[in-house]
């Protein structure tokens, strides 16, 4: 089975899952997160909200910061490559993306492999 996340960008239930997922997550770390339900805004919603929630856990505290990296599941040598990019700001914005990207793909893997194990 091959991924191709692009196709699934549009897909309603992927996106509603990704929110949720990042409330979840974020929610673990103490951070509150809210998605109006809106597929059309959804990224620019959560972007817009992860980079300072990242910034102000990097910021506050590391160890909740690391903590949910950890849990997220962003590779570490992502996150190296990103800090060797980009500085302030900027950083934490593509750290945002990053952040996003992955929970969409790790929703994507569920939604892919529990529809697999349905039809076996």
């Amino acid at each position: 089975m091959s991924l191709h996340p692009e196709i699934y960008r549009h897909d309603l239930e992927v996106v509603r899952n990704t929110a949720q997922q990042i409330i979840k997550d974020f929610g673990m770390a103490g951070v509150e997160i809210n998605f109006s339900g809106n597929p059309e805004t959804a990224y620019k919603e959560l972007l817009d909200q992860a980079q300072p929630a990242l910034k102000a856990l990097y910021q506050n505290n590391t160890t909740t910061f690391m903590a949910l990296l950890y849990r997220i599941d962003v590779e570490e040598f992502k996150v190296k490559k990103l800090t060797d990019q980009f500085s302030g700001n900027e950083f934490f914005r593509e750290l945002a993306n990053l952040v996003i990207e992955r929970e969409f793909v790790k929703v994507l893997i569920r939604k892919l492999y529990s529809s697999r194990s349905d039809k076996e």
